[in-house]
């Protein structure tokens, strides 16, 4: 019965987005997800921010940051990093999953998943900290959008990350960062559901980061650009959804999104 109600649910739902779509096309529209090309007046909202969810994609601002510097800043484009590249994508987004296996000549997935379980859409079941499957120098590009904070040696998964990587490649990290947070905060000594997400802002991450993660990521030999919305302009930021419409009050939430681009 519940299955049923949810397959109902989401034919009318799908019926819904089809038809909004045909309105915006015609009437116009105010905001566009990049990625799904999902048009509307504004996008849904989530527990933490207004106005940031592509309905259709699910993709938030980390997803669409990373896609306009992909496809509108020369210096990290995908015909530089992605096309006819190997990539290796940890925890793939979906529909990025998409956009990336079309153009990447050769497209490998990534997750640390629990053992017992087929998980068709996954090449490799690691450890990010312990790749031991992955040789060296195999990758040109590595990519893993919010999957740090959930690795016990983080510090580790960033070195894996360089080692896996050829000369000249280049790491795609995003990171939830606390708003004006200089160091980050962590303590693996923490094993509450409950006491992490009070401390962290979510129950399964192990720490919250600060403007220092870009200190950890040159101590493991990258040299790192941070992308956020003032790359763009304010036109390409408001139709993409590039930073919160309105900031959250959340003391942990990440206002200030950023893309690191980490060249080997």
């Amino acid at each position: 019965m519940k299955q049923t109600l949810r397959s109902i649910k989401h034919a009318v739902m799908g019926t819904y987005l089809q038809a909004s779509q045909v309105y915006y096309t015609v009437a116009g529209k105010t905001v566009e997800c990049n990625i799904c090309q999902y048009k509307s007046n504004h996008l849904a909202s989530d527990g933490w921010h207004q106005h940031v969810i592509c309905p259709y994609c699910k993709s938030t601002v980390r997803h669409r940051l990373l896609m306009a510097a992909f496809s509108l800043l020369n210096e990290f484009g995908f015909d530089k990093l992605i096309e006819n590249k190997s990539v290796l994508h940890f925890a793939p987004e979906k529909h990025l999953e998409k956009v990336m296996r079309s153009k990447a000549g050769s497209y490998k997935t990534a997750d640390f998943l629990a053992e017992g379980y087929a998980y068709s859409r996954i090449d490799y079941n690691i450890d990010i900290s312990a790749m031991k499957a992955i040789g060296d120098e195999s990758f040109d590009c590595v990519i893993a959008c919010d999957v740090l904070e959930h690795v016990p040696d983080h510090m580790g998964a960033i070195r894996e990350v360089y080692r896996v990587l050829k000369p000249g490649g280049y790491c795609v990290f995003t990171v939830p960062q606390k708003d004006n947070l200089k160091q980050t905060i962590e303590d693996l000594s923490i094993t509450s559901p409950q006491e992490r997400e009070r401390i962290f802002g979510q129950r399964d991450h192990l720490r919250i980061y600060g403007d220092d993660f870009v200190d950890m990521l040159t101590a493991c030999g990258f040299a790192v650009t941070g992308i956020d919305e003032h790359f763009f302009s304010k036109e390409i930021i408001d139709q993409y959804v590039l930073f919160p419409p309105i900031l959250s009050k959340h003391p942990l939430a990440t206002n200030y999104r950023k893309v690191f681009f980490g060249k080997k």
